[in-house]
């Protein structure tokens, strides 16, 4: 929702276990883990549980580079794109807000995923 009303807050309704986004044709990749504690109203609609690879809550790691994950140069860093959304919301204010630890006793792991449909033909 957050990439595609640029202009509009986004806030979560609901606690749900898989949120993605379509790609292409067989290419889906999270947006969300519904991982039950949502802080979507605090970063701009964009899930730092799915979309950071180290899950970090309170911003970045500081091993971004130019915008990319450390840990995987052909995603984006999800703290760039919280900030960046903050700012265009004019909600800069609440990336100061510190969320607190979450209880990962419920997680599934894994970091970001996508789902692949091997048999689709483009």
């Amino acid at each position: 929702m957050a990439e595609k009303y640029h202009d509009t807050p986004i806030y979560p309704g609901v606690n749900t276990c898989f949120m993605g986004v379509t790609e292409k044709r067989g290419l889906w990749t999270e947006r969300c883990q519904g991982c039950g504690d949502c802080i979507l109203a605090r970063t701009g609609g964009i899930c730092p549980v799915s979309r950071c690879a180290k899950r970090i809550f309170n911003g970045p790691c500081g091993g971004s580079v130019k915008g990319s994950c450390e840990i995987n140069k052909e995603i984006d860093c999800a703290w760039q794109l919280i900030i960046d959304r903050l700012k265009a919301l004019n909600r800069l204010d609440d990336y100061e807000e510190l969320s607190p630890i979450k209880d990962w006793s419920t997680d599934r792991a894994g970091g970001p995923r996508k789902v692949v449909r091997e048999d689709v033909q483009e």
